[in-house]
């Protein structure tokens, strides 16, 4: 993430000094038609084939949202990151922390346009999201998803993204590895992420990791740095995880990302006597819990060793489960697994309320509609 007005204020100020002592803020011509010439060598041939193939359906990802800290609001505009069109209906795939929070998405296409996309889904935990835009665009690009378990160490992987504000910048690499953390997303799906020393920088996150015939293996989420940039060893989302968390024909997404808080907690966070309840950080635009009413933080505390944002309901029932305990949580997923209507008991201000998170909109293969 950047700030897009201080990195094309900056950009503009680092032309002008290359070029001459004076600077003109005139137009400039658009990119030079260019053609391949007859010397490439067959590994080059390919990279440029992957490269024009995937292209025209990348996109860079604009997002502002607001925080409040200590009573007073502050709005952050200028988020910055990579995304990758996956369907003829405008559906994007990108990195969860890249839309987290954000309250306006737009998304530049190729030609330069910006459309202004919903959010549809997100699991922060495998930093994987969904957005589409609001209005359909005739003839829209798309990329191929390619298989992430058909792919072996030393393999050739291509990054297209936008590090540091600089759109549609390819980096060539290899499958330097696979990563198992031990963990796993909602129960059932492991936590792997490919490693590959193709550079990633900030900007590019969200973006597609290629394979050599221009398929999407995956999807660009971190680095491991010390200086801050690139230094040859990124992490990226399975593209086969993506695919199995998309995928809700069997299970439910509220929009929900929060964390259990046993009566030790409650009672130093929020000066409450309950068993537990689960905190509501954050809740997804548009996600059934955003339309049943639910409310996530607004106001950045760290306490217990860790950060919070605070604020947000506090869920103290799924239905007839309370929220006792985390293993409580789970197995009210599971009770609610096949229902439709859930109803959940919520603190919000000292007040128990009430709501019924509608989940029938969320039982879907994303990416069969």
């Amino acid at each position: 993430m950047t700030n897009k007005r201080t990195f094309l204020t900056f950009l503009t100020l680092c032309l002008c000094s290359l070029a001459s002592a004076s600077c003109s803020t005139e137009v400039i011509a658009g990119p030079k038609e260019r053609s391949a010439p007859d010397y490439l060598t067959r590994e080059e041939a390919q990279a440029t084939r992957v490269y024009q193939k995937v292209l025209p359906a990348v996109v860079t990802i604009y997002t502002s949202r607001r925080l409040f800290q200590q009573g007073r609001q502050e709005e952050q505009q200028g988020g910055l990151g990579s995304g990758v069109l996956i369907s003829p209906k405008g559906h994007v795939l990108t990195a969860a922390h890249v839309v987290s929070g954000a309250e306006e998405i737009m998304v530049k296409t190729q030609d330069g346009k910006m459309h202004p996309a919903e959010f549809l889904f997100s699991e922060a935990g495998a930093d994987i999201a969904l957005i589409r835009f609001i209005h359909p665009v005739p003839g829209i690009s798309h990329a191929e998803l390619g298989d992430s378990d058909q792919l072996l160490v030393g393999q050739a992987a291509y990054a297209i993204g936008s590090p540091y504000g600089l759109e549609n910048s390819f980096s060539v690499g290899n499958i330097s590895g696979f990563r198992d953390f031990g963990r796993f997303y909602d129960g059932t799906i492991k936590a792997v992420f490919i490693q590959t020393d193709a550079a990633i920088n900030v900007g590019n996150s969200g973006g597609p990791l290629l394979n050599s015939q221009g398929q999407v293996i995956g999807i660009a989420s971190r680095i491991l740095t010390v200086s801050g940039g690139f230094q040859g060893i990124g992490f990226v989302v399975p593209i086969n995880t993506a695919k199995a968390l998309l995928s809700f024909k069997n299970r439910v997404w509220m929009g929900i990302e929060g964390i259990y808080l046993n009566e030790e907690g409650i009672a130093k966070l929020l000066n409450r006597d309950l068993e537990g309840g689960l905190l509501i950080e954050r809740v997804a635009k548009g996600s059934p819990a955003d339309k049943a009413g639910l409310r996530g933080g607004s106001v950045a505390a760290k306490m217990l060793g860790r950060d919070f944002l605070l604020g947000g309901d506090l869920v103290i029932s799924f239905g007839t489960e309370a929220a006792c305990s985390s293993a409580c949580l789970v197995d009210a997923a599971k009770r609610f697994s096949d229902s439709n209507q859930l109803p959940v008991t919520f603190l919000r201000g000292g007040v128990v309320m009430e709501t019924m998170i509608d989940l029938s909109m969320s039982r879907m293969d994303f990416l069969e509609e």
